[in-house]
């Protein structure tokens, strides 16, 4: 029950019977036996409310579980759909490039210029990064996450005296 094996209990019931005598020890036994019943009662009863609450709960939930679903299937088609055509874009450009490269310089493929970003302002800054539009128009660039930090900004290591060991 409680890793308690013959030896052990062997011991303590002689404890028990040095300690509390042997005319208290079969009251004192029983009254254990009935604390213990009553202990497992309380917690069988907690156990059966708590499953009725769970099982009230997957029943109150199945509709939601099915339009969750249903979205997460539908989504998953969209994404494969999307995946799928820019995959062919793709392709149709790597092959547009190719014939345009193969050509021997007849017919070259112009640079591609950056645009204009397609975000609008939400802070309550102004938009100043050199370029006196675009406070005007609403519109910042923002800049790419993967790009190298500047030496200006980038953090300069310590010396070694310096370092905490």
């Amino acid at each position: 029950m409680f890793g308690v094996g013959p030896l052990e209990l062997a011991v303590i019931l002689i404890v028990a019977l040095v300690f509390v005598g042997p005319d208290r020890l079969p009251r004192l036994a029983a009254d254990l036996a009935r604390t213990i019943k009553e202990i497992r009662k309380y917690t069988s009863g907690l156990a059966a409310e708590f499953n009725e609450v769970v099982k009230d709960v997957e029943r109150e939930t199945d509709g939601e579980k099915s339009l969750w679903r249903e979205v997460s299937e539908s989504v998953g088609g969209a994404t494969k759909q999307v995946t799928t055509a820019m995959r062919e874009v793709r392709q149709d450009v790597m092959q547009a490039q190719g014939t345009a490269a193969g050509t021997n310089g007849s017919a070259t493929v112009p640079p591609v210029e950056p645009t204009a970003p397609s975000t609008p302002v939400t802070s309550a800054q102004p938009a100043t990064n050199g370029h006196a539009n675009d406070t005007a128009h609403g519109w910042v660039d923002i800049a790419d996450p993967d790009a190298p930090i500047p030496e200006a900004i980038a953090p300069t290591p310590k010396p070694a005296d310096e370092r905490v060991p």
